[in-house]
């Protein structure tokens, strides 16, 4: 990270000096956090001795070229370092680092608090997504966790958009992919290809709960013949959830079994 700036350590150091200065005036941490955004905003603009007499965030508004702004980005973002949101802000207002945001989204090299970012500030200047890179991160077990939760959010956003490819995704994926692509298809328009994944997943036997919060949501009164035979042989937390989806679908389940013995019951219920 030779060259680069860490702001995030010019203002620790100004913050530092700055209460240091101010001893006295406030009783508590919660006081100390209250005029932190205040004293951010005095940092930012006033002129640093760092910067050759320039303030951070006018350092940062006299930098026009999107190449720069966004190698400043990778440099901050190596290690434990973190990129200051006066740079942030910086990249979000300028339209010419989109593209470069979506370059790094594919880069081998990039590490995934990179690609994190990248993701947050693409959705933050509302410049367009690549849908076809978080595509392929939902179909890849090794993607980081956080960057896969993150596609997901958008992909769900623009799911009428990527519903074909994430049909085409789910034949012959495992139950990992299945479940996701089934979460995001929940937010497009119905299909019977959905439901049919759906009812695929609950037929399943395995996280009950989960898929009968799909089926529940999905909103198709179909699947209440499926979920009422689901009440033959379930535990207490299948149970719950299946009666959920029940009813959000309009039924009504009227059952009064004993739970007190099965090990689901007396877990959630030592809980509350």
């Amino acid at each position: 990270m030779s060259g680069i700036i860490d702001f995030d350590k010019m203002f620790e150091e100004y913050a530092m000096a700055w209460f240091k200065e101010h001893e006295g005036e406030y009783e508590d941490e919660n006081e100390m956090e209250a005029v932190m955004p205040d004293v951010y905003e005095t940092w930012a603009s006033s002129p640093s001795h760092k910067l050759g007499g320039i303030a951070p965030r006018a350092f940062f508004d006299g930098i026009e070229k999107p190449e720069e702004l966004i190698g400043i980005l990778v440099g901050t973002s190596e290690g434990d370092c973190n990129p200051c949101s006066l740079l942030l802000d910086a990249i979000a207002e300028n339209e010419g680092c989109a593209p470069l945001l979506r370059e790094l989204l594919d880069k081998p090299s990039a590490s995934p608090k990179l690609k994190l970012i990248c993701v947050r500030l693409l959705e933050e200047s509302g410049a367009e997504h690549s849908l076809k890179t978080y595509m392929d991160w939902i179909k890849d077990e090794n993607t980081d966790d956080d960057l896969r939760e993150s596609a997901i959010g958008i992909l769900k956003e623009h799911a009428n958009e990527v519903k074909e490819e994430l049909l085409s995704a789910a034949e012959n994926a495992d139950a990992d992919v299945k479940t996701i692509v089934a979460e995001i298809l929940l937010s497009a328009e119905k299909d019977e290809r959905t439901f049919a994944l759906l009812c695929e997943l609950f037929s399943s036997g395995e996280n009950i709960p989960l898929y009968s919060q799909y089926l529940g949501m999905y909103g198709d009164e179909r699947a209440a013949e499926m979920l009422y035979r689901a009440l033959d042989n379930c535990n207490y937390a299948e149970y719950i959830e299946i009666k959920n989806a029940i009813e959000r679908l309009g039924g009504i389940v009227d059952d009064a079994r004993d739970f007190s013995d099965d090990p689901t019951y007396i877990l959630i219920k030592s809980k509350h």
